[in-house]
């Protein structure tokens, strides 16, 4: 089968989307699908280029995503004559792939990571027009296009899109990301690692990410007070993106709480080690599409404390606390529990990558037999 995918940001582009679609393009491509990739095309990458079996092909539009959305239009419609199923992801990649799809009649898939719809204003601090203009945005996206299908990466945001647009429910479906757990961190690794950071017989919080609206890390640094008044000997180790857009929120955790150790973000093979070191892992968001923070921390074994909200009581397993989100004091109890040991624990849940990509396979059969 042929399969084009069009997304605006892909390999060596990083984040949480773009290793998912990795993952699923090379599983494909692994299979013998012939697998296309439409992207947008950043600064000292090819224009072209064969990765692990998935051709690449990169639009130049000033490395916007916004242009993307314009500039990709006439590749799509190009590469779209000879495929069979034409799949994106929102936000900016979904209207050059609807079009393409459109112009040459073939199947179209979008995969929704999350949905705010009608949401902003719960799910985000910003101001008014800039919530106006995100909600119209995504608005835009779910209302012009018609999909085929929408994939949703859990049942959380299945329910939340079907509930924003009841007219589609029925092209809805629910496909769960895929997450193999990273090997572990040896014990001596570990130990290395806590010496170097001080944290030697203290009581190791730690927590990472982007510094996003809906991260909620806002919540676990005022958190941090009231976790010290009661472990003294607690000590908040977070490591937050350095991407420019995030600048300004970092320097005033700093400002607010100089007690914290910041870290420098980390290669992904090596947060396992700093996930071992920790007492307690934190995951404070407000919302999540899946939860791969919070399913990556349930895998090291670490007792979490994370909040009940969105999908991540779908994805949370081992040693645990589910607290209420947008709350410094749910989270400062919950810390406090995981010292006591009052945490609960289930059996691990698996969501393992080849089962995402048979679930996707057989869904790309199913509409391109109907096509």
């Amino acid at each position: 089968m042929k399969i084009l995918f069009v997304l605006e940001n892909y390999l060596p582009h990083i984040g949480g989307v773009e290793i998912v679609f990795k993952n699923l393009c090379e599983g494909l491509a692994a299979k013998g699908h012939r697998v296309t990739v439409v992207t947008h095309r950043m600064p000292g990458t090819k224009a072209r280029e064969r990765m692990a079996g998935v051709e690449v092909i990169r639009i130049r539009c000033m490395d916007s995503r916004y242009l993307f959305t314009f500039a990709a239009v006439p590749e799509v419609i190009r590469c779209a004559k000879n495929s069979d199923i034409i799949h994106t992801t929102t936000y900016n990649g979904a209207f050059p792939a609807w079009i393409g799809a459109i112009v040459r009649r073939k199947p179209k898939i979008i995969t929704v990571h999350e949905t705010w719809l009608g949401r902003w204003r719960e799910f985000s601090n910003f101001s008014a027009p800039v919530t106006w203009a995100h909600e119209l945005l995504e608005w835009l996206v779910y209302h012009i296009p018609r999909f085929d299908r929408y994939v949703c990466v859990s049942e959380s945001t299945k329910n939340m899109l079907s509930e924003a647009l009841p007219s589609r429910s029925e092209r809805i479906v629910r496909i769960h990301n895929g997450f193999d757990a990273p090997p572990k961190a040896s014990q001596q690794e570990v130990q290395k690692l806590r010496e170097s950071l001080g944290v030697k017989g203290k009581f190791a919080i730690f927590a990472y990410g982007r510094p996003g609206t809906s991260k909620g890390f806002e919540y676990l640094v005022q958190a941090y007070p009231l976790i010290k008044k009661r472990i003294p000997d607690a000590k908040l180790l977070l490591m937050l993106s350095k991407d420019t857009q995030y600048r300004h929120k970092v320097e005033e955790f700093k400002r607010s709480s100089p007690d914290i150790v910041f870290l420098d973000p980390q290669p992904y093979a090596k947060l396992a080690a700093y996930r071992a070191l920790a007492d307690c892992i934190v995951v404070p968001s407000i919302t999540e599409g899946f939860g791969y923070a919070a399913i990556e921390a349930a895998s090291s074994g670490t007792p979490v404390v994370t909040t009940d909200t969105t999908s991540i009581p779908e994805v949370i397993y081992g040693k645990h606390i589910l607290v209420k989100p947008k709350s410094a004091k749910a989270i400062a109890d919950g810390v406090v529990k995981v010292k006591r040991g009052e945490y609960k624990t289930a059996p691990a849940k698996r969501f393992p990558w080849s089962e995402t990509v048979w679930e996707y396979e057989k869904l790309y059969e199913k509409l391109e037999g109907r096509k």
